[in-house]
């Protein structure tokens, strides 16, 4: 039997509430998108292909987790490691599994690269072991969800989310809950660029980050909210590109003011900051970055105008350290799963 998930990226387009006076704390917005994305292959091994596998793949990595073996091949083998013990260690599978990582999200650039592989790892297994159990408990498996849930959001239902954070007071670790989902038009497309510098947080220096945010003041989440609720959100629902991204660059804005604290400024470097500026000087709709950075993305609506800020954008680069540069557009299934 084999499974192959695949899982899209996602923009993290910043948080509703860092202020927490109203009984709950983050909330955030974000979209999938169609690339990068993860192509994970699972499948349950034969113990007589065993050596088959082996012999095929020179750098695969096994390991005994309970009654079950696990062959990893592929990029992040540590990683799609620990996130198969997190899944096998509450729902044993004997037997011998191979798990083949065919495509990978760049980590630690705000894609969301650990949410997305995660899920896919946890998925393939449940769906291998024929266990029925939701993304969300997947994700509490995982250990996804502590701030955002836009990652399992996106992962779940594709599209645009807004999540509804946390109980600032919490007996049971819960997944955020999502409270706005629709899909966005194909037609609005993104240039997004990762440059060539450090990477943003991740693990314990996020975590960190957050103990150490000061609270936003109660004017800041206001004025998140009313552009979300009364802009944002009506643009999407009338394919509006032009009042939606003039919403969002300032929604980013007023997020980066929340973190500058920790990240040094309104963006994580003055690279990604510069770039943005850029192009809103360049006549884009809107501009921002997506989670810790260093990614960065801005929001146009014609083909010709799309191939044009692409070709800057790696000029401008190129001369400021290099990166990647490439258009995607809005993913509005979240993750697949094709059995056989």
């Amino acid at each position: 039997m084999t499974v192959t998930v695949k899982a899209p990226a996602r923009l993290h387009f910043g948080f509703l509430d860092l202020n927490g006076e109203l009984g709950r704390l983050y909330g955030s917005l974000g979209m999938a998108i169609d690339r990068p994305q993860v192509i994970l292959k699972g499948e349950l091994i034969e113990k007589s292909r065993r050596s088959e596998i082996e012999t095929r793949f020179k750098e695969a990595q096994s390991s005994a987790i309970g009654p079950t073996e696990v062959i990893v091949i592929g990029e992040k083998k540590a990683r799609v490691l620990t996130y198969a013990r997190r899944f096998l260690e509450c729902f044993p599978l004997p037997g011998i599994v191979s798990l083949k990582l065919e495509e990978t999200i760049p980590a630690h650039v705000g894609l969301g690269s650990g949410t997305q592989l995660s899920l896919a790892v946890g998925t393939a297994l449940a769906q291998l072991a024929g266990i029925k159990t939701s993304v969300q408990d997947l994700a509490l498996i995982m250990g996804r969800g502590v701030h955002s849930g836009i990652g399992i959001g996106t992962f779940q239902y594709g599209g645009f989310i807004v999540d509804g954070g946390h109980a600032v007071v919490e007996s049971n670790p819960k997944v955020p809950p999502i409270i706005f989902q629709h899909p966005v038009p194909r037609s609005w497309i993104l240039v997004i660029a990762i440059p060539s510098i450090e990477p943003g947080f991740a693990g314990l220096r996020e975590k960190q980050a957050f103990q150490s945010l000061p609270p936003a003041p109660p004017s800041l989440p206001e004025k998140i909210c009313r552009l979300l609720l009364v802009q944002m959100l009506p643009a999407l629902k009338e394919e509006n590109l032009k009042n939606f991204a003039q919403a969002l660059t300032v929604i980013q804005q007023l997020v980066g003011e929340c973190f500058a604290p920790v990240q040094g400024g309104r963006f994580a470097n003055s690279v990604s900051a510069e770039l943005i500026e850029y192009w809103l000087e360049q006549g884009v709709y809107g501009a921002g970055q997506s989670s810790w950075g260093p990614t960065v993305y801005a929001l146009v609506d014609e083909e010709e105008q799309a191939a044009a800020l692409l070709d800057l954008s790696k000029k401008w680069l190129a001369k400021r350290g290099g990166g990647e540069v490439f258009l995607a557009r809005s993913n509005n299934q979240g993750a697949s799963v094709i059995e056989g």
